[in-house]
């Protein structure tokens, strides 16, 4: 590992974390739906799909809105 990787570990947790705490305060106070007129989900995700994606897209969202894209990405 060099120098530089840690730093750069907790960068990518930090911003993935503040992205689920953004898409859930979007949900939270109507922003989402007052522009698109219903609510949908917020996907955080990577050029690639895989169970933390599924995860951190869960932790974004209100239960269940989510559940289509997130069983995707579980059986595929």
């Amino acid at each position: 590992m060099t120098t530089v990787e840690p730093t750069a570990v907790l960068i990518k947790a930090n911003f993935d974390q503040e992205c689920v705490h953004l898409a859930r305060d979007l949900h939270h106070d109507g922003g989402i739906k007052s522009v698109i007129v219903r609510p949908v989900p917020v996907i955080l995700h990577e050029l690639e799909y895989y169970e933390r994606i599924a995860r951190r897209t869960e932790a974004a969202n209100p239960p269940g809105l989510a559940d289509d894209f997130t069983a995707w990405v579980r059986t595929g």
